[in-house]
């Protein structure tokens, strides 16, 4: 029997009203670590890679977290009759990091939420972690299968890994005409794995074939002995599941020799084109992703957040802005910082966001819709058959 299905309640209680603003900085934000234990202040907790290869992901969720509860503190609101603090640890993308982070933001800062980890690995170690407490945990990106299984206490923003990848195999067979296909994926990422497993499982179960699946290395740059076989092979569409920065080595690799084949990935590849010295191998990728960036509402939000950033939005910036909001509107509805109590709000909410709307299943995963994006004369736009 499923947990957190029993542990559903109707608990919807009323809201609050007037909050402070605050600030944030690069790895803490809105005050200094340690600050959290003031009986004045409700502190959200923030964790991810905020330096390092994979920090445009947790600084893009820091900052959508932080415009969320700013924008909630300047509308002169309140929660609970109290102000609201972000306070952001840097995990570095590391899994010890993370569970230390989380341990100070319980300990040390009282934090009564936490909206984080980034990665799916640390988000799961941070899971894992807080099932002492049972501190409400939201990741607005951890996408494996295996975060939400740590905890009744843990939920998620985005789409699983087996969702996205199942739905990407489905449409490579069904939209793309695509009959074979070829994979290149991180053998040392759950994340790549996860992607690549249910691809693969997907696209065979619509009379797809799966020509030739190869690994790598973390770590690796030189893609060519994995790439020269799926030449060979002569497949209609490459899967890369993998991060950005290794999506732009291996597109620019793979069109180097001379592979055609149409590239295709998951919500890793938002962000490649921030990263790569040659956007025109990119030209025509098609990959899904948690919002349409042709939406007017998007586009609106997109441009108020480089204004206030400097950086282009991504997906893990909607995310973070979202989850934030969503775990501000539960605090308020559970009307208490009870851990039980924000989590029973949280498996009843019903949430309408930039990204839409939202809810809860059984096993806290995202009831929600996704998009297909496709590059095009160097920039993101909805794909279009």
């Amino acid at each position: 029997m499923n947990f957190k299905k029993l542990v559903k309640s109707g608990l919807v209680l009323g809201l609050a009203a007037s909050m402070a603003a605050c600030s944030s900085e690069p790895g803490q934000s809105a005050g200094t670590a340690g600050e959290g234990a003031n009986t004045d202040a409700i502190v959200i907790g923030a964790i991810g890679p905020y330096e390092g290869d994979t920090s445009v992901y947790g600084n893009a969720v820091k900052n959508g977290i932080d415009l969320a509860i700013t924008e909630f503190n300047e509308a002169g609101n309140s929660l609970l009759g109290k102000t609201v603090k972000l306070v952001a640890y840097d995990s570095k993308g590391d899994s010890t990091e993370a569970t230390n982070a989380y341990n100070k933001l319980v300990d040390s800062d009282k934090a009564t939420a936490i909206v984080g980890a980034v990665l799916s690995g640390e988000s799961t170690a941070v899971g894992t972690a807080s099932q002492g407490v049972g501190t409400p945990i939201l990741s607005p990106s951890a996408t494996a299968l295996a975060f939400t299984e740590t905890g009744a206490n843990v939920f998620r923003g985005c789409f699983t890994d087996p969702y996205q990848a199942k739905m990407m195999g489905e449409f490579a067979f069904d939209t793309l005409g695509a009959k074979t296909a070829g994979v290149i994926y991180d053998t040392g990422a759950d994340y790549s794995e996860g992607l690549m497993e249910n691809f693969k499982t997907a696209f065979e179960g619509k009379g797809g074939e799966v020509l030739t699946v190869e690994g790598y290395s973390t770590g690796d740059t030189d893609f060519n002995t994995q790439l020269t076989k799926i030449k060979e092979s002569n497949v209609d569409v490459l899967y890369i599941p993998n991060y950005y920065k290794d999506i732009a080595l291996i597109t620019k690799q793979a069109r180097a020799l001379g592979i055609e084949a149409q590239f295709i990935g998951g919500d890793g590849w938002d962000g490649v084109l921030s990263v790569s010295d040659d956007p025109t191998v990119l030209e025509g990728a098609i990959f899904c992703n948690h919002y349409s960036p042709d939406d007017e509402a998007i586009v609106a939000w997109a441009e108020a957040y480089k204004a206030k950033y400097g950086v282009d939005a991504t997906a893990f910036a909607f995310l973070g802005y979202d989850c934030a909001k969503l775990m501000l509107q539960a605090i308020e509805e559970a009307g208490s910082t009870d851990p039980q109590a924000i989590v029973d709000a949280l498996n009843n909410i019903s949430f309408d966001g930039i990204l839409g709307h939202l809810e809860f299943d059984e096993n806290g995963d995202p009831i929600k819709d996704l998009a297909y994006i496709t590059i095009k004369d160097g920039k993101y736009t909805s794909f279009a058959e």
